[in-house]
């Protein structure tokens, strides 16, 4: 049995239904289920029961609001959590423009801003031996990081783009990150679980999805795969890292040499100060 307790964010998607399995099968007894919805975490829930006598806690989390990462936030905090791992698993992809009530747009704000956010928050529930695991993509190669990232993300919309981007701005906060709780002894890495079979690949057009799920579906990642780098990533002891299906290796140290690369940190930072 492993002490503490272990938050997964989008635990009802594929990679997050694996994520919980595989902390469950690693020990875990204490899981939180951060998520939207109510039905799909209680059909998970019964899984889990079922499978290994361990039945995960749902605790209502919406990361396109600040106010629900806040609730959440405090919920764990007057709970008393001892946080043991934290998987900022949740993530969207977009096709078009979508702005949050807060005023940003979606992909921003769900896979990169709410998610810091939330981490940020949760950081004094956490000790020496806590580990913290963000999932990137390896779409953050097809972009850069940009001063106008807010603007951008609506004027020049792009499925990919914009999503390449968010996960971008996510790796260079991870790298600050592990830099900056080294001496807490808590580690920060990326999981990059490649393409995988999972909701969030669905084009929206019917020829290009059926297309896919005879083509393309067969031959990637299964969500038990994609799940992997980031189990991998929470036992390991390592921080710094990216993991991969294939091993891991450092988050790039050129990131710290890029001009724009303390656009990330600013960003999370300007919330946990509101």
């Amino acid at each position: 049995m492993i002490d503490g307790t272990f938050i997964i964010t989008g635990a009802t998607g594929g990679i997050g239904a694996a994520i919980t399995r595989g902390v469950i099968e690693r020990g875990a007894r204490h899981v939180i289920l951060a998520c939207r919805n109510a039905e799909k975490c209680r059909v998970l829930i019964e899984e889990m029961h079922s499978r290994y006598g361990v039945s995960p806690e749902f605790m209502p989390l919406n990361l396109e609001s600040f106010s629900s990462v806040r609730e959440f936030a405090s919920a764990c905090s007057a709970c008393g959590f001892s946080i043991s791992a934290l998987f900022n698993n949740a993530g969207t992809m977009p096709a078009g423009v979508r702005v949050t009530d807060d005023g940003f747009e979606l992909a921003t704000q769900v896979n990169f801003l709410s998610t810091g956010m939330l981490t940020e928050l949760l950081l004094p529930l956490m000790s020496s031996g806590s580990g913290i695991i963000f999932t990137t993509s390896m779409t953050r190669r097809i972009v850069g990081l940009r001063h106008d990232w807010r603007q951008c993300a609506v004027e020049h919309h792009g499925r990919f783009t914009t999503y390449g981007r968010s996960k971008l701005m996510l790796t260079h906060y991870a790298l600050d990150l592990s830099l900056r709780l080294a001496d807490m002894g808590v580690s920060v890495n990326c999981s990059d679980p490649g393409v995988v079979d999972s909701a969030i690949i669905t084009m929206g057009n019917p020829l290009v999805d059926k297309l896919a799920d005879i083509l393309v579906r067969p031959v990637i990642s299964t969500p038990a795969q994609g799940a992997k780098p980031a189990l991998d990533a929470a036992g390991s002891g390592l921080t710094g890292q990216i993991f991969t299906l294939y091993g891991h290796s450092p988050i790039p140290a050129r990131y710290l040499s890029q001009p724009l690369h303390p656009v990330a940190q600013a960003a999370i930072h300007s919330l946990t100060a509101m």
